[in-house]
C-alpha cells in the first residue's frame, strides 16, 4: 500500500485578480483562478497560452554557439563529408537521433549520415570511448551528439585527440569543467542567452535543424515531420510543460494525429486507442515501446522502425520486435520490483531517510523503472543498481522535490560517472565503493531533504463541486493541454459527495468504480473511477459521506460520450 497522501490546495489568487481576469477573457472564476495560478494574468498571456504555436518558437541563433554548429554542418555537408548523429538509448536520445536522420535524408536531401546508440551493457549512457573510436574506424567526419556529451569528457577527449569534430546538443546540467568540442549546444550553460532553458534534449537537436534549414533557406520545410519527434522527447522525458517545450508538443501532437510518420503511425494504431493521442498516451503508449528496445535489446530497434518508410518490409519487422521487448520488460519489471521489496522489508532499511539496493542478477534495462516503482511505495529518494562488467551502475529517482542530481553531485567522489537531472539520474561506481556510498547518499539525504519532500502530496487547483460541473467548462479544460510538469491538469477538490451504493464495482480486484449520486449542471450524473484504488472501497461504502479530489475526463462507450471523474484520492468526510 502506497503512503498516505496529503492534501495541499495551491494559494488562490485575489478575488480581485479572479474577477478582473474572467472579466477580460469573458470566461468563469474557475478558469481564472487556474490561469492566475499559471501566471497568467493578461488576456495576451491567455491567448497564447490557449493557441500554443510557431510564434512561440524562438530564433535558433539565441542559443550560444549555434552559429558556429550550423556553420560546420553545411560546411561538411558541402564536402560530402560522413556526419553522424550519437543519441543516447532512451526515448530522448532515440527521438533526437531519428530525428535528424529522418530529416537528413528526406528533407535536405543528404545521404552521407549514419546514427549510432551506445550499447546500455557494454558502453553504458553518453558518449563512449568505444562510441567514439567507432565513428574514427569508419570516418566519421562529424559527430553530432544527442542528449548526451556533456558530462563526457574522456570520450571527447579522445575525440579531439583524433582530429574528430563534435557538436554536443544536450539539456543536462553541464558540469564546472565542459568537454572539448567544436561547439556545445545547451541552453544551461550559465552564460547561454537562450531565453528558455528547458528543451528536452531532442528539443536542441530540434533547434539545430531549424538553425540549418534557416542558413540553406528552407524555413519551416520538414518542421511538420521533425516536430513529431520532439513532441513525443518533450513527454516523455518529463520536462516543463510550458513556454516552448508546451508550442513543440502541442505543434507535434497536431501532427501525429493528423499526419503521423510511419513509425508513430503503427504504434498508434496497433495500440487500439481511437481517439486523438494526448500528452498522457505518448507517455505510456509510445515512450514505452520506444524506450523498450534500448532496454532490452539495443535502441537501435527504436530507430529502425522511427525512420521506416511506408510500405518498408522493417516497419512491421520492428514493431514486431518492440513489441517482444515490451512484453518481456513488463516481466522483469514486475519481477525486479517484488525482489527489492523484499529486502527492503528488513526493519532497518525502514527507519532511513533514502534508499539504495543492489543485486547483480537484476537486469540493467529496468532499474530505472524499478526505482520509480520504490519510490511510489516508500516515498523517499531512491538508488537501484546492479553491476555490469565489474561495475555497478544504476538509476537513480526522488521524492517531492527533492535535487537527486544535487545529492549525486555531493557523493560524486564515490562515483565513476553520474548524470541527469533533478528528478532522475544515472550514476556508475566500483563494487568496493558501496557501503560508502550508501551511507553517504543516506547522510546527504538526511540532511538536506524537506519534511513535505517525504510525503506524496496532492496539489488541489481549486474547490469544485459536481454540481457546477458542465461541457462548457470541460472543453476549456481541455485547452489547457498539452499538461504536463509546470502546467499540470488541474484538480480539483469535491467537497462532501456520496456515491449512489449499487453504482459501486471493483474492477479486476484493483480499481474502483462508481457513480456520484448528484447531478452535474448538465443534469448528468457522472462516473468516478480510481485505478488501483480498491482499498479505497470501505470509504464510500453504504451510503457514507466523503471528499474526493479529481480530475475531469471524457468518457466514450458505444459511440455515447459523458463526463467522469479521475480520482486522485478520497477521504474520510
Amino acid at each position: 500500500m502506497t503512503a498516505a497522501k496529503t492534501w495541499i490546495e495551491v494559494p488562490a489568487p485575489s478575488n480581485d485578480q479572479i474577477e478582473a481576469l474572467a472579466n477580460s477573457i469573458r470566461s468563469s472564476p474557475t478558469v481564472a483562478r487556474l490561469l492566475l495560478q499559471r501566471g497568467i494574468a493578461s488576456f495576451d498571456s491567455a491567448k497564447h497560452f490557449f493557441n500554443p504555436g510557431k510564434e512561440g518558437l524562438h530564433p535558433p541563433l539565441l542559443m550560444k554557439n549555434m552559429d558556429k554548429a550550423v556553420e560546420k554542418v553545411l560546411e561538411t555537408m558541402k564536402s560530402g563529408g560522413l556526419i553522424r548523429f550519437y543519441g543516447d538509448y532512451d526515448v530522448d536520445g532515440t527521438t533526437s537521433a531519428s530525428m535528424m536522420y529522418w530529416h537528413f535524408k528526406n528533407h535536405l536531401n543528404y545521404d552521407n549520415v549514419d546514427y549510432y546508440t551506445p550499447d546500455r551493457y557494454k558502453e553504458g549512457y553518453g558518449v563512449s570511448e568505444i562510441g567514439v573510436q567507432d565513428a574514427l574506424d569508419n570516418g566519421v567526419e562529424l559527430l553530432i551528439t544527442l542528449d548526451c556529451g556533456i558530462k563526457d569528457k574522456a570520450a571527447l577527449t579522445l575525440a579531439a585527440l583524433k582530429g574528430l569534430p563534435v557538436i554536443v546538443c544536450d539539456h543536462h546540467r553541464p558540469g564546472t569543467v565542459l568537454p572539448p568540442s567544436l561547439a556545445i549546444l545547451n541552453p544551461k550553460q550559465t552564460d547561454c542567452p537562450y531565453p528558455y532553458k528547458e528543451l528536452s534534449g531532442c528539443g536542441v537537436g530540434f533547434k539545430l535543424l531549424c538553425g540549418i534549414n534557416d542558413a540553406l533557406g528552407l524555413g519551416e520545410a520538414g518542421w511538420n515531420d521533425a516536430l513529431q519527434f520532439a513532441a513525443v522527447s518533450t513527454c516523455c522525458d518529463i520536462v516543463e510543460m510550458q513556454g516552448e517545450n508546451r508550442c513543440i508538443t502541442a505543434l507535434g501532437l497536431e501532427q501525429i494525429n493528423t499526419q503521423p510518420l510511419p513509425g508513430f503511425k503503427i504504434m498508434k494504431e496497433r495500440s487500439g486507442k481511437d481517439k486523438p493521442f494526448k500528452v498522457e498516451d505518448v507517455v505510456f503508449i509510445l515512450g514505452p515501446r520506444i524506450n523498450a528496445a534500448g532496454r532490452i535489446s539495443h535502441a537501435h530497434g527504436a530507430i529502425e522502425l522511427l525512420t521506416a518508410k511506408e510500405g518498408e518490409e522493417r516497419l512491421e519487422t520492428w514493431w514486431q520486435a518492440i513489441q517482444e521487448h515490451n512484453a518481456a520488460r513488463r516481466v522483469l519489471d514486475q519481477q525486479i520490483t517484488r525482489e527489492a521489496l523484499e529486502v527492503l522489508a528488513d526493519p532497518e532499511r525502514q527507519k532511513r531517510n533514502s534508499t539504495v539496493v543492489f543485486s547483480p542478477s537484476w537486469h540493467k534495462g529496468v532499474v530505472g523503472i524499478v526505482a520509480s516503482r520504490l519510490v511510489e511505495r516508500y516515498y523517499r529518494p531512491t538508488v537501484v543498481l546492479t553491476e555490469s562488467m565489474g561495475v555497478l551502475t544504476g538509476s537513480a529517482r526522488t521524492s517531492g522535490n527533492f535535487d537527486v542530481y544535487e545529492a549525486l553531485l555531493a557523493c560524486s567522489d564515490l562515483l565513476t560517472k553520474f548524470g541527469g537531472h533533478t528528478h532522475a539520474a544515472g550514476l556508475s561506481l566500483l563494487p568496493e565503493q558501496l557501503p560508502a556510498f550508501e551511507e553517504a547518499f543516506e547522510q546527504v539525504v538526511s540532511s538536506t531533504i524537506r519534511q513535505e519532500d517525504q510525503q506524496p502530496a496532492i496539489l488541489i487547483d481549486a474547490p469544485l463541486p459536481p454540481q457546477v460541473i458542465n461541457r462548457r467548462l470541460f472543453q476549456v479544460l481541455e485547452r489547457m493541454e498539452p499538461c504536463g510538469p509546470s502546467n499540470l491538469s488541474p484538480v480539483f477538490r469535491t467537497g462532501v459527495v456520496r456515491a449512489q451504493p449499487q453504482s459501486i464495482r471493483v474492477l479486476k480486484d484493483e480499481h474502483l468504480k462508481f457513480v456520484l449520486d448528484a447531478p452535474n449542471a448538465d443534469g448528468e450524473f457522472m462516473a468516478a473511477i480510481g485505478f488501483g484504488m480498491a482499498g479505497l472501497l470501505p470509504l464510500i461504502e453504504n451510503g457514507k459521506p466523503f471528499e474526493m479530489t479529481y480530475s475531469l475526463s471524457e468518457n466514450s462507450w458505444n459511440g455515447v460520450s459523458s463526463l467522469q471523474c479521475m480520482i486522485r484520492d478520497i477521504k474520510k468526510s
